[in-house]
């Protein structure tokens, strides 16, 4: 019998169409247009900063779908931040890929991006007045509260830092980068929750009961060292 011959085994490698991206606004300021569009074109499309702006130290997620040209398709992106500076980089790949926008002063080349991962600190601060029993940091809308990862903050005033590495993958969706829940309770039975921490470095304290401006016990606050 015939066998078949070798190059008949040999499948193509598949490319990738759909470019999806996470950016990281690490310009220090926020960025009041962003696009993504393809390379040469006269139309850039949404600004995908929206009307609100695209906060520093927070992450988008961004996707283009350049079908069967995706092999020969270049991408750029372009930011221009609220004090002015604009950055631009014109060969980003249909790939998948963690991208930060840097601040000019931080630029160490002619690009105004670096690739890889994307990694937060966000600080607990317990400024409850009693000791923090339990806490949590979850995907909003999750049913999976994940461990209990309270520690340095457990006593009164302690405080504690969970990095990041990467943008959490049950955080990612068609619609964007999501928001975590954070909860926490107390000894005293008392539970505080905040459901709309985006993905940024920042400091929250968690508040007493008797000092709760609204229906959350969580007061964001600057990341500083």
């Amino acid at each position: 019998m015939p066998q078949p011959h070798p190059c008949s085994l040999v499948h193509a490698e598949e490319v990738q169409t759909v470019g999806q991206y996470t950016f990281y606004n690490g310009t220090g300021e926020s960025v009041t247009e962003f696009y993504l569009y393809p390379t040469g074109s006269s139309d850039k499309g949404e600004n995908l900063a929206g009307d609100h702006g695209f906060n520093a130290d927070h992450a988008i997620y961004a996707t283009y779908d350049a079908g069967d040209k995706a092999a020969d398709t270049a991408l750029t992106v372009e930011f221009t931040t609220a004090s002015g500076y604009t950055g631009t980089f014109d060969t980003l790949h249909i790939e998948t890929a963690p991208i930060t926008l840097i601040a000019e002063d931080a630029k160490t080349g002619a690009t105004e991006i670096a690739f890889g991962d994307l990694g937060v600190t966000v600080r607990i601060v317990n400024a409850t007045g009693e000791e923090v029993t339990d806490l949590y940091l979850y995907p909003t809308g999750s049913s999976d509260k994940g461990e209990n990862l309270i520690d340095g903050a457990k006593e009164d005033g302690g405080k504690q830092d969970i990095t990041f590495d990467k943008v959490p993958e049950g955080l990612i969706s068609d619609a964007g980068v999501g928001r975590f829940t954070v909860e926490f309770t107390t000894a005293s039975g008392y539970t505080g929750t905040w459901d709309n921490l985006s993905y940024e470095n920042v400091e929250l304290d968690l508040i007493p009961e008797d000092e709760k401006t609204g229906a959350t016990g969580v007061k964001p606050m600057p990341l500083t060292d």
